[in-house]
C-alpha cells in the first residue's frame, strides 16, 4: 500500500507533459511500458520489467570486465522477450483501472535501473578515491577500462534503450575518458530476432495487405536483427530486390519508462560529477539529446526522408551508392528499400580478393564525409563498419552507405562559421578564428577574449610552423617524451592565460559536434585498417579544406581578390576606417579628457588576485561547513533533544559535511591546477 500511495503522490496534474507529446502523469507514463516477464539476458540485481510474454528469470550478472555475454538463440520466449511488450490492463482512473500487478512491474523495472546506477556510481567513487593522486597512471587507466567493460555489460543486460544510450555516450568525447569511450564503442546492438511469422503479421498490420499480395517472396529468416528492428530480404512482383526493415513492438513505451529514469539519474550526476576544465558540459543535456535521438530513430518516416535527401546529395557522385526507398511500402514502423549487397569495408581479405583499391576507398570515405559536413550540411552520425560496404559500381570500388536513422543537420550559420574557422587557421588569423568559434556556438559570447586569443595565436603559429617544414612533427607523430616537453613549453608561455581560461569555462560543446568527432575517429580507424600506417586523415583532408577555404566567398577568384585587398588595405572596411579616422581620434581624445578629469575609472583584471580570492573562498567554505557540521552533530548527541529531532539534526549535519567534502575536493583540484599552469610537475605530466 505504501508503494501505491507513493506512486499516487508522484502523479502531476493532467496538463503536465513530461516526456512526450500527449499530456500524462509520471505514473501513467511509466506504467505504459510495464509488461509481464523480465529481460532474459539478466539484470544482475534482480528481475527486470517484463518485455515479453514468455521471458524467463534473469541470469546473474557477470563480474566486471568479463567477456560480453553471447545471446543464445532460443525458442519463442527469447524472441518475444526482445521483440514485444505485453499489453497493459486498460487504464481507467488512476486509483482503480491500472491494477496492482502493473504497478509492481513498474517498481521492479525502476528498482533494477536505479540499483544498477547506484552500483556503477559506487564503483566510480571507489576508483576515483583509490587513484586520486595518479589519475593517468597505467594502473588507473586499466582500472577505468575494466570498470567501463562492466558498464558495457550492464547496459547490454538492461536492454534496447540502454544499448542505444550507451552507443550515444560513446560519442561524448567531451565528458568521458578515452578508455571508457573505447569500451562503449564496442557495444553491439545485435540481439536474437523475432520469428518471421510475427514479422509478416507486423507487415500486414502496417501496410494493410498480406505479405503475399505485396511481395513475390519474403524470407522468414532475417538478414540481421538489432535492438530496434530486424531486416528481411524480399522481392517485389516487379522483380526488384528489396529489404524490409521491421520495427520491434512497443519500443516507445519502453523508451518512456527508461528515459524517465535516465533523466533522473542525469540530474543527480550533474550535482555530483565535477565539470571538465574550461568546458561546460552537463549530463542532463546528454540525457535530453539521447532521448531526442532515440525517439527520432524509431520514427521510420524520418529515416525514409533522410535517406532520400542523402541519396539526392550524392546523386552525381559515381563513387557513392545510397539505397533507394519505396515510399508506398514505408510507414512509421516499416521501411522498404533497395537491396544493395556489398563487401564489408573492413574485410580487407575480401576487398583484395575482389581487386578493390584500398587507397581509393580510404580517400573516398574521408572526402565524402567532409562533403556531408562542409557542403551539404546534412551528415551521417554513425559511419561505423557495419553501415558501410563496397561494391564494383566504380573502378577501384564504390562506397555504399546504410542505416539513416541517426542523421544530423548543420545550420547555415554553423557551417559558415566552420568555413571561416578553416580559412582563419590556414591564414593564421587568431582573432577571426575566435569569431568563427563564437559563430559556431563553441565559444561563449561575452567572455574575456584576451587570453583566448593569445592561446589561439600560439596554436596557429605552431600549426603554421609545422606546415612550413617537413622536419616539424604533428603532435600525434611525437613520442610521449616529446609530447610532454611540447606541453611544458606551451604552459611556460601561456600558463596564466590557460589558468584564466579554465576558470571561466568559456567553451561549450554542442551535442551534434560529438557525432562529428566520433565519426572522424571511426573513419580514421577504418582508414588505418584499409591502408595501414600510411593513412593520415589530416593530410587527406588538407587539399579539400584548402579548396573549401578558397571557395568561402563563392569562387576562388573572389576569395583571392578579397585576400589581396586585406593584405594591401583596400577592403571596404579599410576604406571606411580611413574615412572615419578623424572621428575616431576625436573620440579617443574625449575619453582621455574624461580620464584626466576623473569621470572614468579603469577596471584592471589581476589573475594573481583572482587566484588568491578563489582559494580564500574555498577555505572559508571548507572551514565553515566543517565547524557547522561538527556543531550540529554535537547538538544531536545531546540528551535534551527528542529522538526524532536528533535524527533531523543529524541529517542536516550530514548535508553540511557533504558541502565540506566538496569544498575540500575543489581546493585540492585548484592547487593541482595552479601547479600545472605554473609548470610544476603534477599528475598531468604523466599523460
Amino acid at each position: 500500500r505504501g508503494s501505491l500511495l507513493f506512486l499516487d503522490l508522484m502523479a502531476p496534474p493532467r496538463s503536465a507533459s513530461l516526456l512526450g507529446p500527449p499530456p500524462r502523469s509520471v505514473a501513467m507514463l511509466l506504467l505504459s511500458a510495464s509488461a509481464s516477464g523480465s529481460w532474459t539476458a539478466g539484470t544482475g540485481v534482480g528481475p527486470a520489467i517484463g518485455i515479453g510474454r514468455h521471458a524467463s528469470r534473469p541470469a546473474m550478472a557477470p563480474r566486471i570486465g568479463c567477456p560480453l555475454p553471447q545471446p543464445r538463440v532460443q525458442p519463442a520466449s527469447m524472441c518475444d522477450a526482445v521483440g514485444s511488450v505485453a499489453p497493459l490492463e486498460q487504464p481507467g482512473r488512476w486509483s482503480s483501472g491500472l491494477g496492482i500487478r502493473n504497478r509492481l512491474r513498474l517498481l521492479r523495472r525502476s528498482w533494477v535501473i536505479w540499483s544498477c546506477c547506484v552500483l556503477q556510481a559506487w564503483r566510480v567513487f571507489v576508483l576515483r578515491r583509490k587513484y586520486a593522486d595518479r589519475r593517468e597512471s597505467p594502473e588507473a587507466v586499466e582500472a577505468r577500462r575494466v570498470l567501463a567493460a562492466g558498464l558495457r555489460d550492464t547496459l547490454i543486460r538492461l536492454g534496447p534503450t540502454f544499448i542505444k544510450v550507451g552507443q550515444l555516450l560513446s560519442t561524448r568525447v567531451d565528458v568521458l575518458p578515452p578508455e571508457v569511450i573505447g569500451e562503449l564503442s564496442r557495444l553491439q546492438n545485435e540481439v536474437p530476432g523475432f520469428p518471421g511469422k510475427r514479422a509478416k503479421q507486423l507487415v500486414k498490420r502496417e501496410l494493410g495487405k498480406p505479405v503475399e499480395e505485396l511481395f513475390a517472396s519474403f524470407d522468414d529468416a532475417p538478414l540481421a536483427a538489432a535492438s530496434l528492428a530486424q531486416v528481411h530480404r524480399a522481392r517485389l512482383h516487379s522483380g526488384d530486390e528489396v529489404v524490409v526493415k521491421v520495427q520491434r513492438e512497443n519500443l516507445r513505451q519502453l523508451f518512456d519508462v527508461d528515459l524517465f529514469n535516465i533523466r533522473l539519474v542525469a540530474s543527480l550526476a550533474d550535482r555530483l560529477d565535477p565539470q571538465t576544465e574550461a568546458l561546460a558540459s552537463n549530463w542532463r543535456g546528454v540525457a535530453e539529446t539521447s532521448g531526442d535521438v532515440l525517439y527520432r530513430e524509431i520514427d521510420f518516416r524520418i529515416e525514409q526522408h533522410a535517406a532520400t535527401e542523402f541519396r539526392a546529395n550524392f546523386a552525381k557522385d559515381k563513387t557513392i551508392k545510397v539505397p533507394a526507398m519505396y515510399p508506398e511500402l514505408c510507414t512509421s514502423r516499416l521501411l522498404t528499400m533497395e537491396y544493395c549487397p556489398g563487401k564489408k569495408i573492413t574485410d580487407t581479405e575480401a576487398l583484395q580478393r575482389e581487386g578493390f583499391d584500398a587507397d581509393h576507398l580510404a580517400k573516398t570515405l574521408t572526402t565524402s564525409y567532409l562533403e556531408q559536413i562542409c557542403r551539404h550540411g546534412f551528415f551521417h552520425c554513425d559511419p561505423h563498419p557495419g553501415n558501410l560496404a563496397v561494391d564494383d559500381g566504380f573502378p577501384g570500388g564504390r562506397l555504399i552507405y546504410y542505416d539513416f536513422g541517426m542523421m544530423e543537420r548543420v545550420e547555415v550559420e554553423v557551417k559558415r562559421g566552420f568555413v571561416d574557422l578553416i580559412f582563419s587557421i590556414y591564414q593564421n588569423m587568431p582573432r577571426e578564428a575566435c569569431d568563427a568559434l563564437e559563430t559556431m556556438g563553441v565559444l561563449r559570447k561575452g567572455v574575456d577574449r584576451f587570453s583566448i586569443e593569445r592561446i589561439a595565436r600560439n596554436m596557429l603559429g605552431s600549426f603554421q610552423s609545422t606546415l612550413a617544414s617537413a622536419d616539424n612533427k604533428w603532435e600525434n607523430e611525437m613520442t610521449p617524451e616529446e609530447k610532454r616537453e611540447s606541453r611544458r613549453n606551451r604552459r611556460a608561455q601561456l600558463g596564466q592565460d590557460l589558468f584564466a581560461t579554465q576558470a571561466e569555462r568559456p567553451f561549450l560543446f554542442p551535442p551534434k559536434f560529438t557525432f562529428v568527432f566520433r565519426a572522424f575517429s571511426t573513419i580514421d580507424g577504418i582508414g588505418k585498417t584499409l591502408t595501414g600506417p600510411r593513412y593520415d586523415l589530416s593530410r587527406i583532408s588538407q587539399p579539400y579544406l584548402r579548396e573549401l577555404a578558397d571557395l568561402r566567398d563563392g569562387s576562388a577568384l573572389k576569395s583571392a581578390a578579397l585576400e589581396l585587398g586585406r593584405r594591401v588595405g583596400w577592403r571596404p572596411q579599410d576604406v571606411a576606417q580611413l574615412v572615419t579616422q578623424p572621428r575616431a581620434v576625436a573620440g579617443v581624445a574625449q575619453t582621455v579628457r574624461k580620464l584626466e578629469e576623473g569621470d572614468l575609472k579603469l577596471r584592471v583584471r589581476t589573475l594573481e588576485v583572482e587566484r588568491m580570492i578563489e582559494r580564500v573562498e574555498l577555505r572559508q567554505r571548507f572551514i565553515g561547513a566543517g565547524v557547522a557540521s561538527a556543531l550540529l552533530l554535537h547538538i544531536s548527541l545531546g540528551a535534551t533533544l527528542h529522538r526524532l529531532a536528533a535524527r533531523v539534526v543529524q541529517v542536516i549535519a550530514a548535508r553540511v559535511a557533504w558541502e565540506c567534502w566538496n569544498a575540500w575536493l575543489a581546493l585540492k583540484k585548484l592547487t593541482v591546477q595552479q601547479l600545472r599552469f605554473e609548470n610544476e610537475d603534477t599528475v598531468y605530466d604523466t599523460m
